[in-house]
């Protein structure tokens, strides 16, 4: 801590700016917090929604936000007619921060892999783009032998490596990192069940390729937007309905 002459605090100790967080991430904390102290413990039910939202003083629609991201990051799963159980345990929260919710992962996602796309189709590197070919041949090549496929993940990596901005693909792998869990990965499947949903992905997948390769940012970019805007509403949209099938008034609660 800086000081001047009579002893007071230098106004550069206060130059973080103070962060106001959602209700959803703050009810997720309480939630955590209560896993952390063993409160609630491993494979016990949360109590019904209606109640739980009473008692936090919340709206079930923000409730809902905090059981999504709980359930996103593996600390909760939903099972319908059981309501919502743990399946976390104190050791695999204690350093637990809730700040990121699924929207919030599709707004950074929005922000920057549209830039990328652009960035990849201005630079071009021979090298990058022979990278991109192979991992969207790869993934033709399961779609095409499976009708389906387990990620493209490795094609939104290659633009991002095509783009040569190391910090913009930090940040991507930052938004990442919160697709992981079994739970996203259902949603993801979930989201892209309709053949004609997985048709169009891979579509917009083989378009945004030769966007780049022949050096259409612009168009790259709108392409890779779509993708992601397609893929969040549809996952969010998931996400809804499991919730609104939930019945109000599921029993069982923890102790």
């Amino acid at each position: 801590m800086t000081a001047d002459s009579e002893g007071t605090a230098s106004i550069d100790v206060f130059a973080a700016p103070v962060v106001v967080r959602s209700a959803a991430a703050q009810v997720a904390d309480k939630i955590v917090a209560a896993i952390q102290s063993g409160r609630i413990k491993r494979h016990e039910r949360l109590p019904p929604e209606r109640e739980l939202a009473k008692q936090l003083q919340v709206s079930r629609p923000t409730l809902r936000e905090a059981f999504a991201a709980l359930e996103l990051a593996g600390v909760l799963e939903s099972h319908q007619g059981r309501g919502s159980v743990v399946v976390a345990a104190p050791s695999q929260v204690a350093n637990w921060g809730i700040e990121v919710l699924p929207t919030q992962v599709f707004e950074a996602r929005l922000a920057i892999e549209p830039h990328l796309a652009e960035l990849a189709a201005a630079k071009r590197y021979p090298e990058d783009i022979a990278h991109l070919r192979e991992a969207g041949a790869d993934l033709d090549e399961e779609y095409e032998r499976t009708g389906a496929y387990r990620s493209d993940l490795a094609v939104h990596r290659a633009i991002a490596r095509a783009a040569r901005n190391p910090v913009l693909a930090d940040a991507l792998e930052s938004a990442l990192k919160y697709t992981e869990s079994s739970r996203w990965t259902d949603l993801r499947a979930q989201a892209l069940a309709e053949p004609r949903a997985r048709e169009g992905h891979v579509d917009e997948v083989r378009r945004v390729i030769e966007h780049i390769a022949a050096g259409e940012g612009v168009e790259a970019a709108s392409v890779w937007r779509a993708h992601l805007t397609y893929y969040r509403d549809e996952m969010l949209d998931g996400l809804k309905k499991e919730s609104d099938r939930k019945p109000a008034g599921t029993t069982g609660s923890a102790s």
